[in-house]
C-alpha cells in the first residue's frame, strides 16, 4: 500500500475530486428521498380527499386547522404532486450523473496507481 506522500499531485487532486463528488450524490440521495417521502404524503392526501364527500376540508394552516374548499385544496395539492414528480426526476438525472462521474474518477484513479 502506497503512502499518500508518494502519490503524485495530480492523483491527490483526483481523489479530492472523487470525495467531493461521492458527497454531492451522498447528498442527492437524501433529497431525493425526502422529496419521494413528501410526494407519498401528498398522494395519500389526494387519495383521502377523493374519498371525501363534503365540499370543505379542513387543513393545518401551521399549529391550527383552517376550514377550507375541498376543489382549491386538491388543485394546490396536485400541483404540488406535479412539482415533486419534476424535482424527483431531475434528482434522479443528478443522481446518475454523479454515479458516472464517480465511476470514471475511481477508474482514473486506479489506472493512474498501477502505471506507477
Amino acid at each position: 500500500m502506497r503512502s499518500l506522500d508518494s502519490v503524485p499531485p495530480q492523483v491527490n487532486e483526483r481523489i479530492s475530486r472523487l470525495q467531493s463528488t461521492q458527497s454531492a450524490y451522498d447528498t442527492t440521495v437524501l433529497q431525493r428521498q425526502r422529496v419521494q417521502e413528501e410526494l407519498s404524503e401528498v398522494e395519500s392526501s389526494l387519495e383521502t380527499l377523493g374519498q371525501e364527500q363534503q365540499n370543505e376540508v379542513y387543513q393545518f394552516a401551521g399549529r391550527i386547522l383552517v376550514k377550507r374548499d375541498k376543489n382549491k385544496v386538491e388543485t394546490e395539492l396536485k400541483e404540488k404532486q406535479k412539482l415533486l414528480k419534476l424535482r424527483s426526476s431531475a434528482l434522479e438525472r443528478q443522481e446518475e450523473k454523479l454515479k458516472e462521474k464517480i465511476k470514471e474518477l475511481e477508474d482514473t484513479i486506479r489506472s493512474s496507481l498501477k502505471s506507477q
